[in-house]
């Protein structure tokens, strides 16, 4: 299954998994920007244990996607005709927010009767102050359509003879 896919979802399932998406990128965005504290969980009904952040996966990149995605299932939610379960475009957005949050949070989450098998792979977030030798997200010599890798890597400086790599296959991931 491709990791963007979202489950064919129609009514009020899909409502709900829009308004459920809608919050937890709000929830995110409010703990970025300090209106929540960032190591408070949230208590979501339906959900198995509280939902926390991992303060590290909170990138630029990440954020600014999860505000477009809010911005536009706002949209939706104020517009509840557009919701159709076989918009192309909606369950693209759908399944880019959910990823983004998963891996904020650090686990899956599902909706409907979606049964999601857990994803074999890596994910590496480094940080550098100034780099002077080289820097490797990930070496594999193969990702799997079922395998995931995700790095987030960071340099203040990097040095003329350094090197930061994100992924290089050298070894199998899935």
């Amino acid at each position: 299954m491709d990791p963007l896919t979202f489950p064919m979802l129609v009514g009020t399932a899909l409502t709900e998994a829009v308004k459920f998406l809608f919050d937890r990128a709000g929830a995110v965005l409010d703990r970025r920007a300090g209106r929540v504290p960032v190591e408070e969980p949230e208590q979501i009904d339906g959900q198995i244990g509280a939902l926390t952040v991992r303060p590290a996966e909170l990138s630029s990149a990440r954020i600014e996607r999860i505000t477009e995605a809010r911005g536009a299932l706002q949209v939706y939610l104020t517009r509840p005709a557009l919701l159709q379960g076989d918009d192309p475009g909606l369950r693209d957005l759908l399944g880019a927010l959910r990823l983004d949050l998963e891996e904020i949070y650090g686990r899956q989450l599902p909706f409907g009767e979606e049964e999601r098998p857990a994803r074999p792979g890596v994910s590496v977030t480094q940080r550098a102050e100034q780099l002077t030798g080289h820097q490797v997200g990930v070496r594999a010599q193969d990702i799997s359509r079922t395998g995931r890798v995700r790095v987030d890597q960071s340099a203040k400086v990097v040095e003329a003879a350094a090197e930061q790599v994100g992924v290089e296959i050298d070894g199998t991931i899935g």
